[in-house]
């Protein structure tokens, strides 16, 4: 018992002589240093304090991303039929339609696959033969309308010649009538001769005649012109018939031919193949391709779309137009300078990021779909923005601070409010004029209200 109480003591007294020594090394080296915060040898806390920096700051926002090509279609058939022919490959440059200055196409797409529909073929030369045969009836009627004009037009020359002599031969008529009465009566009394009383009737009986004839004759080309009225009538009916038919086998004709037209897989722009799924002799259903897959697939390479995801912090911030470098780790040599070109406004709710997309021109075709990139988007700008580095902002409670050192060498606890961030620095809103001494670093180890000893920079004049 006595060996352990010995024991006890010997370890108690060494204790308070190591906490002694220790604490004579701790002042000593406090007493020695000179830099922020260290303490003088009076006690007092040594500080060399920064002012406020007036400067352009930018923030970016470093992001990964990946690259997708501007456009990719999977090109299917419209029609069933055979591959009869393909005259690309994975790989191959495909060149699209041109257009003119008004937009319109002068040139198809290259021309990358073709069908075989036998079908459509035979029911192209049916409506081809329906147009000549819809052609023939047309002529046909037209000829008889023709015809039954022509006859009118004779009917009608008719009638005016019987209509020009109808006063002629009713005037003939009058005239033999009355002689015909005077003379019957003279014979009558015995004035005159039977034998002249019978020739005047004789003459009056013969242009009765000719007046009926001359109604007749205009009664007879009356009903001709009718007939031919009629004739004319039906004739242009069947024209338009005709018409009708034409057309309507013309509109089965251009549907055949568009049908036909969708046998030939053209190129719907510039770019490249990337998949074929189809070989020759494949049978293919509309909208369906070998196995359920598309014919081909191609994409769009003359631009490239950069897809990055931004945190929350920067979506305010991100605007379509907002600077852009792109750096494709594949391609370390190379910065790629672009805008951000579109965004989806609404974040992802799993992630809490926003999709912006970056255009960048890929003429030499060194971007492909799949790369990895990483893009730095230029999310705010301030010229001559009042700043301080972050290292001498304190938060508390959602609200930022800094110490300022005042006159008499008191720290004081000054509210500010902050802008953007910048790297190291910080955007200071309010709360600051710029002549302010600030304590830049190690800020949790003051307190308001402690009086500091403020000491300039080694390189201070």
């Amino acid at each position: 018992m006595n060996s352990i109480r010995l024991t006890f003591k010997f370890v108690a007294i060494s204790f308070l002589l190591g906490v002694a020594v220790g604490c004579g090394k701790t002042d000593g080296a406090a007493g020695r240093s000179g830099g922020e915060g260290d303490q003088s040898q009076e006690g007092v806390m040594r500080v060399t304090p920064i002012k406020p920096v007036r400067k352009t700051l930018v923030r970016w926002t470093e992001q990964p991303g990946h690259i997708e090509a501007f456009e990719e279609t999977p090109l299917y058939a419209k029609v069933a039929g055979y591959v009869e022919k393909m005259y690309v490959d994975i790989g191959d440059p495909i060149a699209g339609p041109r257009f003119d200055t008004n937009g319109k196409p002068y040139q198809e797409g290259q021309l990358l696959a073709e069908l075989s529909v036998p079908e459509l073929n035979e029911e192209l030369a049916q409506k081809q033969a329906g147009i000549g045969q819809a052609q023939a009836e047309i002529e046909q009627a037209q000829a008889a309308v023709k015809v039954a004009q022509a006859a009118e037009t004779s009917a009608k020359a008719r009638l005016e010649e019987a209509e020009a002599v109808v006063d002629e031969t009713q005037a003939q008529y009058d005239f033999a009538h009355s002689e015909f009465v005077r003379m019957k009566k003279l014979a009558d009394r015995g004035a005159t001769t039977r034998e002249l009383a019978e020739e005047k009737e004789k003459l009056f009986r013969a242009a009765d005649s000719a007046r009926r004839q001359t109604q007749a004759r205009i009664a007879s080309a009356k009903a001709a012109i009718a007939e031919k009225e009629a004739q004319i009538e039906k004739a242009t009916a069947d024209v338009e018939a005709a018409t009708k038919r034409r057309e309507s086998a013309e509109a089965d004709l251009a549907h055949v031919k568009a049908l036909l037209g969708y046998t030939k897989i053209r190129a719907p722009y510039d770019g490249v193949v990337t998949a074929r799924n189809v070989h020759t002799g494949h049978l293919v259903q509309p909208g369906i391709g070998s196995g359920g897959k598309p014919l081909l697939v191609v994409v769009q390479t003359r631009v490239m779309r950069i897809f990055v995801d931004v945190p929350e912090p920067d979506t305010e911030m991100i605007a379509d137009g907002s600077a852009a470098e792109v750096r494709i780790p594949s391609i370390p040599s190379e910065v790629r300078e672009g805008t951000v070109t579109r965004s989806s406004w609404m974040l992802e709710s799993d992630s809490r990021t926003l999709r912006a997309e970056v255009d960048l021109p890929n003429d030499d075709r060194k971007l492909r779909p799949g790369m990895y990139a990483r893009a730095k988007i230029k999310v705010a700008e301030r010229e001559n923005a009042l700043s301080l580095p972050k290292s001498a902002i304190l938060t508390e409670e959602k609200k930022n601070y800094c110490y300022t050192i005042g006159e008499d060498k008191k720290i004081a606890k000054t509210p500010i409010e902050i802008g953007i961030r910048a790297g190291d620095d910080v955007e200071i809103l309010s709360g600051l004029s710029g002549d302010e001494r600030v304590i830049g670093v190690n800020v949790s180890a003051f307190r308001e209200g402690q009086e500091v000893e403020v000491t300039k920079p080694k390189d201070a004049t």
